[in-house]
Formats: C-alpha cells, sequence, structure tokens
C-alpha cells in the first residue's frame, strides 16, 4: 500500500512538471505568433567595387564607354566600406556620359536594390540627373531613378506606359531629398503591374525611412502597344552619368528578386575614407 501511494505521489510531481512545461511552451508560441516575421533576401548579387583596375571591373559591368577610367571607375577617395568604391563624374548637361550594366542572375517581375551613395557638393541638373536604370532592355516600362529639377529628390521615372488616349509617356513618381557630403542607404522596390491594371508598386527608403509608396502605378499594357509589352519584367541594372556636376560615389550595391536587403548602420555625418545587355530601345 505503502508503495502504491508513492508511485501515486512521484506520478503527480511528473504530471505537474509535464503540465507547467507545456504551459510555458504555449505561453511562448502565443507571444512568438504576435512578433513580426522577418524576410531574408534571396540577394542575388552585391558589389563593393573593390576592383584591382577599370579592366577587372568591365570584366564584370558591360560599358559604353569601354577603357575611360575618368568617368565611371573604382576609387579609393573614399569608401563605406573596404577601400574603394564606384566613382562616377558628371561633368555637366549633356556632356557625353558613361554607362555600366550588370545582369541579374534571372528575371523576376519584382526587384529590390540597395546601395550606399556619396554626393560630393553635387550640383543636380535644372531638368535630371539620371542615376541608375532597371527593367528589361528590349521593351518597355523602363525604370530611371532620377533627381528631378535641380533638387537632390530620389524620384523615380516610369518610362514607356500607354495612356488611355494611345499616348507613349513617361511618369514621374517624387520621394525625399537625399541629404549631401555623407553616406546614405537608399532602399527601392519595384513590382510590375498586371497586364493592362494599375497596380504596380514603386517604393524608396531613404536611410530606412520610406519615401516612396505607391501601390497603384501604370506599367504594363493589356497587348503589346508601341515597345510596352505585358511580359515586360526585370533583367539588369545600369548606373548611368548624365546631366549634372560633380562626383557621386556607390558602394555595396546589391539586387534581390524577392525581399528588402536592408541598410547596416549608415554614418551620420561625412567620415574620412580610408588611406551585357544588346539591342536596347532604353535610352
Amino acid at each position: 500500500m505503502r508503495e502504491a501511494r508513492q508511485q501515486m505521489t512521484i506520478y503527480k510531481s511528473v504530471m505537474s512538471k509535464n503540465t507547467t512545461s507545456l504551459l510555458i511552451g504555449l505561453l511562448v508560441t502565443a507571444f512568438l505568433s504576435f512578433l513580426p516575421v522577418r524576410s531574408h533576401a534571396t540577394v542575388d548579387w552585391s558589389d563593393g567595387f573593390e576592383y584591382a583596375n577599370q579592366t577587372a571591373l568591365e570584366a564584370v559591368w558591360s560599358s559604353s564607354c569601354p577603357g575611360n577610367g575618368t568617368i565611371i571607375f573604382p576609387s579609393t577617395d573614399r569608401a563605406f566600406s573596404g577601400s574603394k568604391s564606384l566613382k562616377e563624374h558628371f561633368g555637366g548637361h549633356d556632356v557625353w556620359s558613361c554607362y555600366i550594366d550588370r545582369n541579374l542572375n534571372g528575371s523576376s517581375e519584382t526587384l529590390y536594390t540597395r546601395f550606399y551613395i556619396y554626393m560630393d557638393n553635387f550640383t543636380v541638373d535644372a531638368t535630371s540627373t539620371k542615376m541608375t536604370l532597371s527593367g528589361n532592355p528590349s521593351v518597355y516600362p523602363s525604370f530611371w531613378w532620377v533627381m528631378m529639377f535641380g533638387s537632390p529628390t530620389l524620384s523615380v521615372a516610369v518610362q514607356g506606359v500607354i495612356l488611355d488616349n494611345g499616348t507613349l509617356d513617361t511618369q514621374t513618381v517624387y520621394g525625399g531629398l537625399i541629404p549631401q557630403n555623407q553616406w546614405v542607404c537608399i532602399e527601392t522596390r519595384l513590382t510590375m503591374s498586371s497586364p493592362g491594371v494599375n497596380n504596380g508598386i514603386v517604393q524608396a527608403w531613404i536611410n530606412g525611412n520610406q519615401v516612396i509608396n505607391n501601390t497603384t502605378q501604370r506599367m504594363r499594357a493589356a497587348t503589346t502597344n508601341q515597345g510596352n509589352s505585358p511580359a515586360a519584367d526585370f533583367r539588369f541594372v545600369r548606373l548611368y552619368t548624365q546631366n549634372g556636376i560633380g562626383d557621386i560615389y556607390y558602394d555595396d550595391y546589391a539586387v534581390s528578386r524577392d525581399a528588402r536587403i536592408g541598410c547596416g548602420a549608415v554614418p551620420a555625418s561625412n567620415t574620412t575614407p580610408p588611406a551585357p545587355p544588346q539591342g536596347l530601345l532604353i535610352r
């Protein structure tokens, strides 16, 4: 009888411990269910521009002016990380310019980018200064990230959309100011619209603060029309020097086709730096 009571006591003790563990587990699970689920981007590539020379850069990025190391080139003048960044020299309005292209690892209807930019007392052109382009090199729409009308305001020009009256048009979405003379983290998201539906997504963040959130952007036409294709997608990115005066630096440029990449720590102020598609109709 004593032995039976002892076994019953042990059984109750074990049951009590199991019940307590179960309750704790349920409480933890309930708590975690209220936390946001973070997505993790699959990065196609991230480029810190640590190239030994111009030839090494152009082995990865196809160039419109190959061998010209004075317009777009790896530089030790300043860097966000590592010892180099990509330096772009702008010579003024309608001065001959260059661009470099790099393909994505595959086509996609969504493109995320993340890059760090430093504008060194840069003068934005009175019309527009082109920064970076993305899209499909053979069809519209294409997407120019630009600064317009003399102001360093991050904006995107959606090129080659078809208006209701059948006109081929460019529509500009305006964002926020890009600070000068410091490293700034810029993130972008572009998602193609359904063919013939104004539900394209244009989003942008500057140092983690959202400055563009347009989810009703007109992009792809219902049928192929004046170069605009219902099958248009993203296949490459381009870095451009056109219109503007001064120098712009890029570092840690990354692209993803599935999620926002995110920024690391960004300096609050200036820091002392350490001592190929063809047949394009996009212009």
